[in-house]
């Protein structure tokens, strides 16, 4: 039975932010994994709850070392989660642009984690 994996993008206004939005749509479009939103996890806790029940795997991307979805997901009571930081592909927050190479460069990391089953549960 295959496992559910939800991924939730920070979204922010900055160029780190952007990418995390733009690999979690592309996981989500490959059917790697099923998009959330994050700014729900903060404000309904019904659907917290709910998605406690049907995802069995969560990515937290966020863009920069503020870290706004893993607190989000933190306070919304899901702390079992693999994390991972724009920042940590070389992404510089306001300075370095978006392209495409970068985006598949992330997309590529979390699909082979994905696939290799390194994401925590």
């Amino acid at each position: 039975m295959s496992k559910t994996i939800g991924i939730i993008g920070c979204s922010g206004a900055s160029n780190t932010g952007a990418y995390s939005d733009i690999v979690a749509r592309k996981l989500m479009k490959s059917g790697k994994a099923k998009m959330l939103c994050l700014a729900r996890f903060s404000i309904d806790e019904k659907f917290s709850e709910q998605m406690k029940k049907e995802i069995d795997e969560y990515i937290v991307l966020d863009g920069c070392p503020i870290n706004c979805a893993e607190v989000i997901m933190k306070k919304a009571g899901i702390d079992t989660f693999t994390h991972i930081n724009t920042t940590d592909f070389g992404i510089v927050k306001s300075k370095t642009p978006v392209t495409n190479e970068k985006v598949e460069e992330i997309s590529e990391f979390i699909s082979k984690s994905i696939s290799e089953g390194i994401i925590k549960t």
